[in-house]
């Protein structure tokens, strides 16, 4: 009963819970895989040149992170404590995706770790209003993932300039590192030929090309204005999706714990997927928020 009490008095709207369930239990998964590699750190970054990560990924303090992300997720799901619950799930991600990095595996989990840390601002700061609190919490969230794609394209500037997308013949050596990649892991033999189909194919279109990546750098350059509201974030949440799509399916590359991510907080494609078949149905939308009957 105080469980179900606590959902009706923090407001918890369908958005916020189609965002969050995937969003942890995808992070969990990410989190548990993680820790069963058994990385020993072997070049400190980050928050473990502070702190003796490899101590905490393994023996008792391996026993420790699995307890403690296993209530917090509990804790997360159920909304509550959420201001140090969402402390505790940055804390963890930062040590354990840390560790990782420190370990020369370069997955780009971090995003998590700072989706979990805006979640918190919002409740530290709103925790008392419940009306800005449902806004700030999702709103939050999306401009921690955007600033992520702006970093991205503002470094791409600092290494390239502005002559990035004209330096687009030379991405066919990435093409066959990563196909070549692949079939040295499978011995599948079409990694080969679809690698020489798509670097054919863009060696021939290089006016197209260069259109493409430079629609990828604006695309980074201005994420931040998918902050100014969640109905924008969506369209842009979209846009981000197909540039995804068009480097997996180009270049064999799909930052999973990048791209994942986004789509959660910035496209929420369950709340979507409920809301489009209300439409279509045109039947009364479901109440935004849980209510005593």
């Amino acid at each position: 009963m105080n469980v179900i009490k606590n959902i009706r008095i923090r407001g918890l709207d369908k958005e916020w819970i189609f965002l969050k369930i995937p969003l942890i239990c995808f992070w969990f998964g990410i989190f548990r895989h993680i820790l069963s590699k058994n990385y020993k750190v072997p070049i400190p970054s980050g928050i473990c040149k502070i702190v003796n990560c490899a101590n905490l990924i393994e023996g008792h303090g391996l026993f420790f992170m699995i307890v403690a992300s296993s209530l917090l997720c509990i804790m997360y799901l159920l909304d509550f404590k959420m201001k140090w619950t969402t402390l505790g799930l940055f804390s963890l991600s930062v040590i354990v995706f840390t560790s990782e990095d420190s370990s020369g595996i370069l997955n780009r989990s971090g995003t998590f770790s700072f989706i979990f840390l805006a979640q918190s601002f919002a409740y530290w700061i709103n925790g008392s209003n419940l009306l800005k609190l449902k806004y700030s919490r999702i709103q939050y969230s999306i401009q921690a993932v955007v600033v992520g794609y702006f970093l991205s394209g503002c470094s791409k500037l600092l290494d390239s300039g502005l002559s990035w997308p004209s330096d687009g013949s030379r991405i066919t050596l990435q093409v066959l590192k990563s196909f070549y990649y692949h079939y040295y892991t499978t011995l599948d033999s079409t990694e080969l030929v679809k690698a020489y189909e798509i670097v054919q194919f863009l060696t021939e279109s290089q006016n197209i090309l260069v259109v493409l990546l430079a629609g990828s750098l604006t695309l980074e350059l201005f994420a931040l204005t998918a902050a100014v509201n969640k109905s924008y974030a969506r369209f842009y949440g979209i846009a981000l999706l197909l540039m995804h799509i068009g480097i997996y399916y180009f270049m064999d590359i799909l930052i999973v714990s990048f791209a994942v991510p986004m789509v959660f907080v910035m496209i929420n494609p369950f709340y979507l997927a409920v809301f489009l078949y209300d439409k279509m149905l045109k039947k009364p939308t479901f109440p935004h928020t849980l209510k005593s009957m």
